[in-house]
């Protein structure tokens, strides 16, 4: 879609996006976000009211992204619907490092109150579907979580080291790593029929 022909609401959210994912909540802000988009200030806080509610737009765009993901997910059982997303997930992160980066400025800019954190639906949609693996099922939240943690921050890791690894190693090099990233990954992920933990 042309980005043109987008509402001026989604046209803010999306460069938000991009300069949240550059610069983090902090760093970020309205009258920078304003100028790349050519607007006024004035002109962001007539729909959103505050860089914070900007942010919170933002990050709900993003979990709705990764929740729609979760549910378009193809397969046939909980083992390989959950297997099926997170080596897309992978492939995804690697092509669109801008989403990677924003889920690991968001995680650094959270407050010691995040109740209502917007990336929270799709936590609980990624763990209501790990529960349903036969590996899972019997496993508590925290177990199921760290297991769920471990895979999105290898997977995120990786994908926001794209850029260093292949200035350090080479392209060449690189693609070895991302091959064998991903063959460690399906690894891991081979094991969700086995009996529960």
């Amino acid at each position: 879609m042309d980005q043109h022909a987008e509402s001026p609401r989604t046209r803010y959210i999306t460069t938000a996006s991009a300069v949240f994912a550059q610069k983090g909540y902090h760093a970020a802000s309205l009258a920078g976000i304003a100028d790349r988009l050519g607007v006024t200030k004035q002109a962001l806080l007539h729909f959103f009211g505050s860089k914070a509610r900007l942010y919170e737009e933002v990050l709900s765009a993003l979990s709705d992204r990764l929740l729609r993901s979760i549910e378009n997910v193809e397969g046939t059982t909980p083992e390989t619907k959950l297997r099926t997303f997170f080596l897309q997930l992978s492939e995804d992160a690697l092509c669109n490092v801008e989403d990677t980066q924003l889920v690991a400025r968001a995680l650094l800019d959270a407050q010691t109150t995040s109740e209502n954190w917007p990336m929270k639906p799709f936590l609980d949609a990624l763990g209501a579907l790990a529960h349903k693996t036969k590996r899972w099922s019997k496993a508590s939240d925290a177990e199921l979580f760290c297991w769920i943690y471990r895979h999105i921050g290898s997977i995120q890791h990786f994908a926001i080291s794209q850029t260093t690894l292949k200035g350090m190693y080479g392209k060449e090099a690189f693609d070895v790593l991302k091959e064998t990233h991903q063959a460690q990954l399906r690894a891991a992920l081979a094991d969700l029929e086995k009996d529960p933990v």
